[in-house]
């Protein structure tokens, strides 16, 4: 396994955790596409480059109090994608509604620098998108 690659995601959930937007966003490369499922912020969308991914990130932490996510598994595929399943519990601000969910997310990386995400709700598609099968 590509211990780069995997350090790469390990410091984005450290990152992310600290809600340290610069230091998530340094770990994308420059022209980083970066899928939004619709479960995150209600349009699916791509967001491109570092500048999209820093709004995408200060969207998503925003209106929780406390959010923590955690990768619970990481496989590589055979041309160095990696599958990465996340557990994520959070706080609303106002609220104090407590929700967890659980997503896999499929990474491409160049120079050990994430260039493409995708996002799942079933573990079995993200399988499928990182050419895995169980």
């Amino acid at each position: 396994m590509s211990e780069e690659n995997v350090e790469n995601i390990k410091l984005a959930v450290e990152a992310f955790n600290r809600r340290d937007a610069d230091a998530f966003v340094a770990l994308a490369s420059p022209d980083v596409e970066w899928e939004d499922a619709i479960f995150w912020s209600g349009v699916s969308r791509i967001y491109r480059g570092r500048d999209e991914l820093r709004d995408w990130f200060e969207q998503v932490v925003e209106p929780w109090a406390s959010i923590h996510i955690a990768a619970e598994e990481i496989i590589e595929a055979s041309d160095g994608r990696l599958l990465v399943g996340l557990s994520l519990a959070a706080r609303g601000k106002g609220s104090g509604v407590e929700t967890q969910l659980h997503a896999w997310q499929v990474n491409w990386f160049t120079d050990c620098k994430t260039a493409r995400r995708q996002i799942f709700r079933e573990r079995a598609e993200a399988l499928e998108a990182a050419g895995l099968s169980e």
